[in-house]
């Protein structure tokens, strides 16, 4: 039996907020994939993470972001050990069209430690430090939360950054198309054509077909041939059900057409990229019952988080200056460094690039 008390879960969603954070034991040993960006730090034991792209082992205080609409697994790399892993969820769903960009180029699922990614490490953990040390104060500020939120996608999105200027114009125009769009996500496995999207939102065909184009660049028939194909991701890497019924299940009318489109959309054949995933996932060899393991306090878990901030001053291609608590630290690449004693007291560092 699961002890409920030991688990702790600021949902979000409950609120209607974009923002969640959770502790737990738990171990997932199927895959998922969501429209939020995940974040998973270890806070103790090792996890092992894999993607279509990857695998890999997560140690303790390492993490891995996760793109939205990336399938991925994770779960406790030894089954009988202790693990316990941070997750934060930021969900786009729950966020204004304007404030979100493009979700498919923001992000990139990516692996942070104290080797990898370091820059984006450093950061992403003391900003989850901040959002620790909020809620373990009690005071779930909203103003000072929306802050942490916004400043973990602009460091998680740091390398594909999205312009203001790259949204689309807030018209008419864009709004019907918003329609259009959430109504063939909405039904896209069914017998679903444009005279028909165009009949529920009251649009004439010719009109719908001019909206679909200026905004996806490509026909209605490709675009919803896409969609059935992304959405059929998950079921596609269970590899319990052959691509024939895959594609009939998902509105396409068969096992080549669903292939023909795969392989538009990901360069490959829908039977190697299932291939591909499974070589990512290592299950455990057991079959126990899983069980969370949590520890009783939670609090002691997260305080290196609060404590253990290092900030980044200044950083240039020979030199970073970053704070650790109440330290100062100075790396040099390749440089040399001479030290002066300044005219109003205090010291002059002259900084020169390498021979």
């Amino acid at each position: 039996m699961q002890n409920m008390e030991l688990y702790y879960d600021f949902s979000g969603q409950k609120f209607g907020y974009p923002l969640s954070l959770s502790i737990n034991g738990f171990s997932r040993n199927i895959f998922s994939r969501q429209s939020s960006l995940e974040i998973s730090y270890v806070l103790r034991g090792e996890y092992e993470a894999a993607t279509t792209q990857f695998s890999c082992v997560l140690k303790e205080r390492e993490m891995i972001v996760i793109a939205p609409y990336d399938l991925h697994m994770l779960h406790k790399k030894n089954i009988n050990a202790t693990g316990i892993i941070l997750t934060i969820h930021i969900d786009f769903s729950r966020m204004a069209d304007s404030m979100v960009g493009n979700l498919h180029t923001g992000f990139s699922t990516a692996v942070c430690t104290e080797t990898r990614n370091r820059d984006s490490y450093i950061q992403l953990r003391n900003k989850i430090g901040e959002l620790a040390s909020e809620l373990m104060a009690q005071s779930n500020d909203l103003y000072h939360m929306n802050v942490i939120m916004m400043e973990i996608l602009r460091i998680a999105s740091s390398k594909n950054s999205f312009s203001v200027d790259d949204l689309p114009l807030h018209t008419d125009y864009h709004e019907n198309y918003m329609k259009a769009i959430k109504y063939i996500d909405s039904h896209y496995k069914e017998d679903l054509t444009l005279g028909e999207i165009a009949k529920q939102l009251s649009f004439s065909p010719s009109y719908t077909s001019k909206l679909m184009k200026r905004f996806t660049g490509i026909p209605f028939v490709k675009y919803l041939a896409y969609v059935r194909v992304r959405a059929s991701l998950e079921k596609l890497l269970e590899g319990r059900e052959s691509i024939e019924k895959i594609a009939l299940d998902y509105g396409l009318p068969s096992s080549k057409a669903y292939t023909e489109v795969f392989r538009e959309l990901y360069g490959i054949v829908p039977s190697a990229y299932r291939k591909q995933f499974q070589k990512n996932m290592k299950y455990s060899e057991g079959e126990e019952k899983e069980q969370m393991l949590l520890d009783q306090e939670q609090k002691e878990l997260l305080q290196h988080l609060v404590e253990e901030t290092e900030e980044i001053l200044y950083k240039n291609e020979q030199l970073s200056l970053r704070k650790e608590g109440d330290a100062l630290l100075l790396t040099i690449e390749n440089g040399k460094i001479e030290m002066d004693a300044a005219p109003q007291g205090g010291i002059v560092l002259r900084i020169s690039k390498g021979t």
